[in-house]
């Protein structure tokens, strides 16, 4: 069989004849990789070059011409033929720019109390009557109505284990126990029960797995403070940068399974990291809950994603039962509980409705609010504790840089924030780490855009006007615009922003923008109504109010109605870790949203074609950007 050897590592792997060269780098254990397009040869982010040896492309893909007269192929398009040697390109190994902790942006009436918890798993001591001669009630039923005065009148069960050493442990101490008691949307499961008052150490965990971020929070059970908190990339993302390149890739078991593992080697890592920093044994996690869209839940438990994208877009369950930890893969308690936040469609998952425990939505009655969670897919709520409606966008990969000539994640090295003088002669830019800039990031990028379209860089269709600076240069047969030279970056290139980056941004905003305005004509509403909109997401986190009006992403709305609120996701699982009203309101939170399907709505095509100039085509609805853009014309012309 040939061989196939990956420089800079000078890994080898052997392989069939016929094997894909990503294939081939899976088995070798090559992380470097990356696939953001799902393997189908569109992104052309898995270039390789062929250093020796003889490979075929599958063809007709659209880079197959100017890959012609090149050494490089796309791993993902080409097949092994004899032994190969191949290079893969260098990335750079940087921080990443990930809020983990967003408690602190979350209104205090939204999180559970601290002296008022009811986690998945606790322990509580109890003193239990002894039985007398007038009251022959048994030992379980004394033990239960002690339960239910604290717990309100739910169903309590327990195994036979626990029934077996129930009578010697009432009477040991005089009807003294410590009881550990889990709680999932059936019932109360008592799982042990001890003579005495007993110290037990319980720890649980909030998890949002995000498409492209995981982020994780270590919690006690006992008092609700947070031990550890950790973020990552999603592993997946080297397979697909979104949901439905995910799910194209996820077509056969065996690449369902990859997946698998890469998300949950991701998460045990983390928990390994925070395990080791805290001090705190694996068999003291007794409960995990977790927050997630639909299609990263079928991911996560290795259960069939296509069907999520196929007609009638039906996933396999919306509401995940709660499993255990040894079931789900997590390397902790085996037997500690692992809930799900509930979704609502194939589209809109429990990532949002964790989310929306930390707005008003669920208790105003007088006002109605917009929730926007702005990510790789855009997820929108529209309305208040009496009715919701919600629907979801493909917002695509580009504010997290994919399909961006010089875009990149936000880690070390990107540009966040920028400023560009009249004439756009000058750019002054802000990077995360403080180093020489290798790209620029999402938030960068609304930036940016703005920045082009009020200094008359770019006209209203995103092309750039004629202008007298030598920042505006011919590259690949389009236009661009230079952000830096390439003797002051990181990598030693041109940062330049171009025509199809420009509609590849204007694309993924219109298609957010698009999606609100749908939902709110489908109620009879329009901008107006709106009494706060929640902006939530890691990403949405880092997004200027100011720069997404001017480019139509955001509304034209008083900024003070504009509310961060970070990583909601995670701080939802947080609350619902913590406190069985939140699970309560989970639970029935899902059942009364009503689910709106843009693709089977006539009118979403035109909401976004009219969506896809700076800020829109109808000025009209964004009257200060209207005006910035008639004072900038106007100094022009001076």
């Amino acid at each position: 069989m040939p061989t196939v050897t990956f420089l800079p590592a000078e890994i080898t792997v052997e392989v069939p004849a016929g094997t894909l060269i990503h294939e081939a780098a899976i088995q070798a254990g090559i992380e470097e990789l990356h696939l953001p397009c799902g393997a189908k040869g569109t992104c052309g982010q898995c270039l390789v070059e062929v250093v020796s040896g003889q490979s075929d492309s599958l063809g007709h893909t659209r880079l197959d011409a100017a890959l012609a007269d090149s050494h490089l192929v796309m791993a993902c398009q080409t097949k092994v033929r004899d032994d190969l040697v191949v290079r893969l390109k260098t990335t750079r190994d940087a921080a990443m720019r990930v809020l983990g902790e967003s408690h602190f942006l979350v209104s205090q009436e939204f999180l559970p109390e601290e002296d008022n918890l009811s986690p998945l798993y606790r322990t509580e001591t109890l003193q239990v009557p002894l039985a007398t001669v007038e009251e022959h009630y048994s030992d379980w039923q004394r033990l239960v109505r002690e339960l239910c005065r604290d717990n309100g009148h739910v169903p309590v069960r327990a195994g036979l284990p626990v029934l077996r050493k129930l009578a010697a442990a009432l009477r040991d101490e005089d009807g003294l126990v410590t009881v550990m008691l889990q709680e999932d949307e059936t019932a109360l499961h008592v799982l042990d029960v001890q003579a005495g008052r007993m110290p037990f150490i319980a720890v649980g965990l909030a998890i949002d797995i995000g498409t492209t971020t995981i982020a994780v929070q270590m919690i006690s059970l006992h008092d609700g403070r947070v031990l550890a908190i950790r973020t990552a990339y999603n592993a997946q993302a080297r397979r697909g940068a979104d949901v439905i390149s995910r799910i194209d890739y996820a077509r056969t078991s065996e690449r369902q399974a990859e997946l698998r593992h890469l998300v949950l080697d991701t998460l045990n890592d983390m928990i390994d990291s925070m395990l080791t920093h805290s001090g705190v044994p694996g068999d003291a996690i007794r409960s995990v809950f977790i927050a997630a869209n639909t299609t990263m839940v079928h991911l996560l438990l290795g259960l069939p994603p296509r069907y999520i994208r196929e007609a009638p877009y039906v996933p396999t369950v919306s509401t995940m039962p709660t499993l255990t930890a040894g079931e789900v893969g997590l390397v902790i308690n085996p037997q500690a509980i692992v809930a799900f936040a509930p979704g609502v469609g194939s589209y809109v998952g429990g990532d949002i409705t964790a989310g929306l425990l930390c707005t008003e939505l669920l208790t105003n009655h007088e006002e109605t609010f917009l929730y926007l969670d702005i990510g790789t897919n855009g997820e929108i709520v529209l309305g208040n504790a009496d009715w919701l409606v919600t629907c979801a966008c493909s917002a695509g990969p580009a504010f997290e840089g994919a399909g961006i000539k010089c875009g990149m994640r936000a880690t070390e090295g990107a540009i966040e924030f920028l400023e560009i003088s009249d004439g756009g002669r000058e750019v002054r830019y802000d990077v995360i780490g403080d180093g020489k800039p290798v790209g620029i990031c999402g938030s960068g990028l609304i930036c940016l855009l703005g920045e082009l379209l009020v200094h008359g860089i770019v006209d209203q269709s995103g092309h750039f006007n004629d202008l007298d600076t030598e920042r505006l240069v011919q590259q690949d047969n389009t236009r661009g615009f230079v952000l830096e030279w390439a003797a002051n970056t990181g990598e030693e290139r041109d940062l330049v922003i171009t025509e199809p980056d420009i509609e590849n941004l204007m694309r993924t905003k219109a298609a957010i923008y698009a999606a609100c305005a749908l939902i709110l004509a489908n109620v009879g509403l329009d901008w107006r109504s709106i009494a706060r909109v929640y902006i939530a997401g890691g990403f949405g986190r880092y997004i200027q109010v100011e720069d997404a009006v001017l480019i139509g992403l955001l509304p034209d709305l008083p900024y003070e109605k504009f509310r961060y609120i970070g990583n909601a996701s995670l701080t939802g699982a947080y609350c619902a870790l913590l406190s069985a009203a939140h699970r309560r309101n989970l639970a029935a939170l899902a059942t009364r949203m009503t689910y709106l399907d843009l693709s089977s709505d006539p009118h979403y095509m035109d909401s976004y074609l009219a969506a896809l100039f700076l800020p829109h085509t109808e000025l009209g609805l964004f009257p200060s950007v209207a005006l910035r853009l008639r004072s900038q014309e106007s100094g022009a012309r001076r």
